[in-house]
């Protein structure tokens, strides 16, 4: 029957003759080789029956066939001679990873993954060293070297995680579902579609029982989690029978005891399980996920009818359910410290779960799409997730807030798996990420930094205090400080102004020292243009407050004035800032204008001499009753003899309410108008000079009730 060639390579035969006549010569390649009158080169091909043969050039016949050891299906696509002497070939199959081949032995060396499918499930196989104390105790040391990965095909993959050499694990038939890797880290177990189990020496990759008994394919297995705390615990455990659970398509759950490992160890074949010790109907639909607690006191299950059921270990007795999720449950996690379970859902959200009750305690939400698995950390104070946004969330428990998201996925992450200080994650973007625990090493470097920055904020002080203003404000703009840049500047001002005036007033005093000077426009010069970017972002905020703005404006001025116009433009954004500044000096300027129309009121109290303002209250404030018309018009009459003080007063009024009211320039235009303000000034500061005198009548009429007050008009 003839088959489609898929790749051809031919290989020198001379140093493989030499390799034959040394090697033991039992297959029929090798006794080829050994043969006389061999030609110079052997054919290998790869083609669509799965298979590499060998064919001998001279007559075309087959002189060996070896099955392909490549998953899906076993279809190998290329091979290719990689040695000079041909002593090693390489086979490509339609799993998309390498196979390397030793001749003339025709024995598979090592796998190399190349390209996967999509990754569903990867899990560490753990090591444990057990040490002894002085206490006469031992403690566990638990690390790992390698995970095993699932990739959407019938060959499950022991990966070295250093290298990512892998090492097939061939016997399934079907796409393999499920794992899960003993607490010892020594038996492998895998679920497939074709509703079998099977179970691996992770040691030497060898199979040592199949499980069959499910009607549908098996979607879940967990061994029991707790691990021995020492070597003689360990050596105990290994002639208990070993414990597995699996969860299947056909809606039951099955506990299965297979042998201890001791025989598994010894056997020289497949041990053949037929038949659970223990099945239950777990859910009304699919199973998911099962999982055993760490104590080996409990154990979960969940589903596609979106629930979490909790059972009793090793009996499966049903304690409760956690209802609460809308859709499918995709992964549960046990906490390795206290009393609740973990699942993620394809309703977005994760929930945390009280064994207690079985009600939830938070909800944790934050991805956009289904959250496929969920696994805590070794402290039990977070978790991780993994969602179908492509995203890996650490979550923190009692907050329930996302303390971080990793987003080197591409695709669905449908695995997580943390061991130690590591962490494995796989997805439909066929990537394999390896995580490594920094935070103590950032919580180290944040502490340097703040160290670092309190000294240098202790150092910014102590220049400014050593009147090395430019070198304070450098320092304090390289921090980030805009507020003690301000300080800076403003007790460096307020210092040079005191100790000036201490100087005047005090001129028997000990002269003091002269302060340091500040050149700001020196220090601007100085600048980095990275500096001096930073420098403008600052007074552009500065720019926005008004207490803050003349500070802003004084520094721009001195920066417009000092830096090169294309030093500025080089500044990103400038044209935005400039924009800002503009539009925050309009309302700056319309602030002082509102001010300097207030100011004339202090040129009114200071030009007249503390009598106009006063004059004008008491003018304002007078009763009619107190203010006979009689004295009015008598006043009028006979005017007043105005003294020298009081002449002052009333020029000073004059003035000042020239300035307030908008005097004219032309003084014979108004000079009747003057004329008339100058007799009524004189009889009001004529009324003062009566009121002061007359002191007894004046307390008379504060301590009366006060009259009605009429206007101005009237009492004229």
């Amino acid at each position: 029957v003839f088959e489609t060639v898929e790749g051809v390579t031919a290989v020198a035969t001379a140093d493989l003759k030499t390799a034959a006549q040394a090697g033991a010569k039992q297959d029929t390649f090798s006794q080829w080789l050994c043969s006389d009158d061999i030609p110079a080169y052997a054919f290998i091909t790869v083609g669509s029956k799965c298979q590499l043969r060998v064919w001998n050039p001279k007559n075309g016949k087959c002189l060996g066939t070896i099955e392909s050891p490549h998953a899906a299906k076993g279809l190998m696509r290329e091979v290719m001679s990689v040695s000079a002497s041909g002593n090693q070939i390489v086979s490509i199959g339609d799993d998309m990873n390498i196979v390397l081949w030793y001749l003339p032995e025709l024995k598979v060396s090592s796998y190399i993954m190349g390209h996967n499918d999509e990754i569903v499930h990867v899990q560490f196989i753990p090591e444990l060293t057990y040490t002894d104390d002085n206490n006469g105790g031992s403690s566990c040391k638990v690390s790992s070297k390698r995970f095993l990965c699932l990739a959407n095909d019938e060959h499950p993959r022991l990966v070295n995680a250093r290298g990512f050499n892998a090492t097939f694990l061939r016997g399934h038939k079907e796409t393999v579902l499920a794992c899960d890797v003993s607490a010892d880290g020594a038996w492998i177990a895998t679920g497939s579609k074709d509703q079998s189990a099977k179970l691996w020496s992770a040691e030497d990759a060898r199979l040592v029982a199949e499980i069959a008994g499910h009607a549908g394919a098996v979607s879940a297995l967990s061994f029991p989690k707790k691990r021995p705390k020492n070597a003689k615990g360990a050596a105990a455990a290994s002639k208990e029978p070993l414990i597995l659970v699996s969860g299947s398509h056909d809606k039951t759950i099955k506990l299965w005891q297979l042998p201890s490992p001791v025989a598994l160890a010894a056997a020289s074949s497949p041990v053949d399980v037929q038949k659970a010790k223990i099945t239950v109907l777990g859910h009304s639909k699919e199973i998911n996920a099962v999982i055993v607690a760490p104590n080996n006191k409990l154990f979960a299950s969940a589903g596609q009818d979106k629930l979490v059921r909790v059972w009793t270990f090793p009996d499966l007795k049903l304690l409760g359910e956690c209802k609460g999720h809308r859709k499918a449950v995709w992964s549960v996690a046990f906490s390795p410290i206290d009393q609740v379970i973990a699942s993620a859902s394809g309703d977005g959200t994760a929930r945390l779960w009280n064994l207690k009750d079985f009600t939830a305690i938070r909800s944790f939400q934050g991805h956009t799409g289904a959250v496929l698995k969920v696994a805590f950390l070794g402290n039990g104070m977070q978790f991780m997730t993994g969602g179908a946004d492509g995203l890996v969330k650490l979550w923190q428990i009692r907050t329930a807030d996302c303390a971080a998201s990793f987003d080197e996925h591409e695709g669905k992450v449908w695995c997580v798996d943390i061991i130690g200080d590591k962490m494995v994650s796989g997805g439909s973007d066929s990537k394999l990420c390896i995580w490594r625990d920094t935070s103590e090493e950032h919580a180290k470097v944040l502490h340097n930094e703040l160290a670092e920055i309190a000294a240098k904020d202790t150092r910014i002080g102590l220049l400014a205090k050593e009147g090395k203003i430019e070198q304070a404000l450098s320092l304090a703009l390289e921090l980030d400080r805009p507020g003690q840049m301000r300080q800076i500047l403003s007790t460096y001002a307020l210092n040079i102004v005191s100790k000036r005036l201490d100087a005047e007033e005090g001129a028997e005093m000990k002269e003091p020292d002269p302060p340091a000077q500040a050149n700001i426009a020196r220090w601007v010069r100085s600048l980095k243009q990275e500096q001096l970017e930073k420098f403008i972002g600052i007074l552009d905020q500065w720019n926005t407050n008004r207490k803050m703005a003349p500070l802003a404006h004084m520094f721009l001025n001195i920066v417009l004035a000092e830096v090169p116009p294309d030093q500025l433009m080089k500044i990103e954004g400038m044209n935005a800032t400039c924009e800002s500044l503009l539009s925050y000096f309009e309302r700056h300027q319309a602030r002082v204008d509102a001010l300097l129309q207030k100011t004339f009121v202090f040129d009114l109290v200071l030009q007249s001499s503390g009598l106009g303002l006063s004059m004008l209250e008491e003018f304002d404030n007078e009763p009619s009753s107190a203010l006979p018309i009689a004295e009015v018009t008598a006043s009028k009459e006979t005017p007043y003899k105005v003294s020298g003080d009081e002449k002052a007063g009333k020029d000073a009024l004059k003035a000042t309410m020239d300035v307030l009211m908008g005097g004219s320039d032309d003084d014979d235009d108004d000079e009747d108008e003057g004329e008339l303000d100058d007799e009524v000034a004189a009889a009001a500061i004529a009324e003062m000079a009566e009121d002061n005198e007359d002191s007894d009548d004046e307390a008379t009429l504060r301590s009366a009730p006060p009259p009605k007050k009429k206007s101005r008009k009237k009492s004229t």
